[in-house]
């Protein structure tokens, strides 16, 4: 299988970072954006890192759809701008499902759950014979409107932390879901907290099953560790892509 190339950071920026407000226009003002839309595309999620370094997280596909795997995604912010702002590059997955994605400049929150996304509508399309498109603008009208946010709590390396919780649902009620109704009930839960660097600590896209322990699909990016970058390129990075 070939390396698959998705959206160019400029691309990515057009078609998924320019969010919704609360009416449906796109917007880039963080006044007007829903809170689901503040929390992950308006806030500094990477305030707390001062030095070139890389962020890593585990990625794991389960369900009864399709074999299962775990991989990694490692995030480098490859620059630090006098005003915070950070250039990013990101390593999405290995081998044969490695993903490419262009370089991300001048940025203060952190997209990896944008390509998390962007990869499960991609996936998406292939399993439905659907578009893309079709379902990158029913989760982004999600975002705007029908996202839930409560306070949540989650353990990371033996200790308890706070976040918030984003949950929803975008094709539950779309009125053509009937030519996908295994996915219909699909939910995208983001878990964030500023106690995490990076501020993103986990993203899980799920369709559920017949019984709660027996998801169609279950994947997620969950966050692992920070290192400085000096130490990612002297010991050469991650090149694991374990399957289930």
């Amino acid at each position: 299988m070939k390396t698959v190339r998705l959206l160019s950071a400029a691309l990515l920026t057009a078609a998924a970072l320019i969010a919704l407000g609360p009416a449906g226009n796109a917007t880039t003002d963080p006044n007007v954006l829903s809170k689901a839309n503040q929390a992950l595309f308006a806030a500094d999620h990477l305030a707390s890192i001062h030095e070139p370094s890389v962020l890593v997280y585990d990625f794991e596909k389960k369900g009864s759809l399709e074999p299962g795997f775990s991989d990694t995604v490692e995030e480098t912010i490859t620059k630090i701008w006098p005003n915070g702002h950070k250039d990013l590059s990101f390593h999405f997955l290995t081998g044969t499902n490695h993903v490419e994605f262009q370089d991300f400049p001048d940025f203060v929150s952190n997209p990896v759950f944008m390509l998390f996304l962007e990869r499960d509508v991609r996936e998406l399309q292939r399993q439905t014979h659907g578009n893309a498109l079709y379902f990158r603008t029913l989760i982004r009208q999600a975002l705007a409107g029908s996202a839930t946010l409560a306070p949540t709590t989650f353990d990371f390396n033996g200790a308890k932390h706070k976040g918030t919780e984003i949950r929803v649902q975008p094709y539950i009620n779309d009125p053509s879901n009937e030519r996908y109704p295994e996915f219909a009930k699909k939910t995208y839960i983001f878990i964030l907290s500023d106690e995490i660097p990076g501020s993103v600590y986990k993203v899980n896209a799920i369709t559920p099953g017949p019984t709660d322990d027996q998801p169609i699909t279950d994947e997620s990016v969950t966050f692992r560790e920070i290192h400085s970058s000096s130490n990612h390129a002297e010991s050469g990075g991650d090149a694991s892509g374990k399957e289930n």
